[in-house]
């Protein structure tokens, strides 16, 4: 078979497969429900029981999956984009970004403000600034001050992070673009075992640099998994089903590691991949048993409000005895109550505005 270059890895994209041809993905809402259940129960069970916690209710996993969803979709949406109009609006992509992260992420942090101020909760100022700024990521803010009430906007930071840098790539030069995100999946796990057989190698600057990197991994991979989709290198057919219940029992045998080690490195992306497996194999029409289950009515709307659950989920998730309803089982009621108050009495009016910047 001749090789075309067209089709290469590194070359510009000019059409889009029919699987990727759709309004809407279907599974990805049931994914992201699968995965914010799992960083729910990590949460409430954290000082109750470890064992299931770190069996099945892997709550840096659910993250990952989080992760992983968002590199595939984003580039997915940019890409198309970029076919249909014949070039990448960074301006109408950047507003649809706040206007889907911004209003709420902003409100709780206001809230978290309030409550510090009322029941002495005591949230440092640079919880908060590195939360607001969406740096807090940055490894220099986690050490000189952890605050449970914000904690999770790391992950937020890293999601922001990736949303103002990636499109700029795939806009300017798509080749590095593809090359980017082969030093994140590929360079930097090498350079991290590279790191413990050669000593002049071993230095802070490098390890920081590579911590940082580790982090946009699982992004990474879900964007070369939308990559290798518009390719046309991803066609698993008949092995569809049993490659995903494969991945499943793979990604729960290896078990995600949160923390920066050599083997959680190489782990978490072999995990990231298999997420990313899943998501190719579910994205169009199925009769079997997973695609049923992630596209199930109650778990594709606890999909929609995940950014929701997950914004508010940290506070009332927090043990904090200073808060009232920390205390079980009211803060499971208003677990429930707070985020589905806040899509559609809050957030909604801002996801209708994100039509204004949808070029058609």
């Amino acid at each position: 078979m001749k090789f075309n270059k067209n089709n290469s890895l590194f070359s510009d994209i000019k059409e889009i497969p029919a699987i990727l041809d759709q309004k809407i993905y279907p599974s990805l809402n049931g994914l992201r429900a699968v995965s914010i259940i799992m960083v729910l129960i990590h949460h409430f069970i954290l000082n109750y029981n470890p064992y299931f916690q770190s069996l099945v209710f892997i709550g840096p996993l659910g993250v990952d999956i989080f992760f992983v969803i968002s590199g595939f979709l984003i580039t997915t949406l940019c890409i198309k984009e970029k076919v249909t109009m014949g070039h990448l609006s960074l301006k109408n992509f950047y507003i649809r970004r706040a206007l889907r992260i911004l209003p709420v992420a902003y409100l709780y942090i206001i809230v978290i403000a309030i409550l510090s101020y009322f029941f002495k909760l005591h949230v440092g100022a640079l919880s908060f600034i590195s939360s607001a700024l969406f740096i807090a990521n940055l490894s220099y803010f986690r050490r000189l001050q952890f605050d449970w009430s914000l904690a999770h906007y790391w992950s937020l930071s890293v999601e922001e992070q990736f949303y103002i840098l990636f499109p700029v790539f795939i806009k300017k030069k798509f080749s590095l673009y593809v090359g980017i995100l082969l030093i994140v999946v590929l360079l930097a796990p090498l350079l991290v075992y590279l790191q413990t057989i050669i000593n002049f190698l071993n230095i802070e600057v490098l390890s920081a640099a590579l911590r940082y990197l580790i982090k946009f991994q699982g992004i990474s991979v879900g964007c070369l998994f939308s990559i290798l989709l518009f390719k046309g290198y991803l066609n698993f057919g008949r092995f569809g089903l049993p490659a995903t219940l494969f991945s499943i029992f793979v990604i729960f045998f290896l078990k995600f590691d949160a923390f920066f080690t050599l083997q959680s490195c190489f782990i978490n992306l072999i995990i990231s991949v298999f997420v990313g497996i899943i998501i190719v194999n579910n994205i169009s029409p199925k009769t079997n048993l997973v695609y049923r289950f992630l596209n199930l009515k109650p778990l594709s709307f606890i999909g929609i409000l995940s950014y929701s659950i997950y914004i508010w989920q940290q506070i009332f998730l927090s043990h904090d005895t200073r808060f009232p309803l920390t205390k079980y089982p009211i803060n499971l009621l208003f677990l429930v109550l707070v985020p589905v108050l806040s899509y559609f009495y809050y957030e909604k009016y801002f996801l209708k505005l994100k039509s204004r910047f949808i070029k058609k």
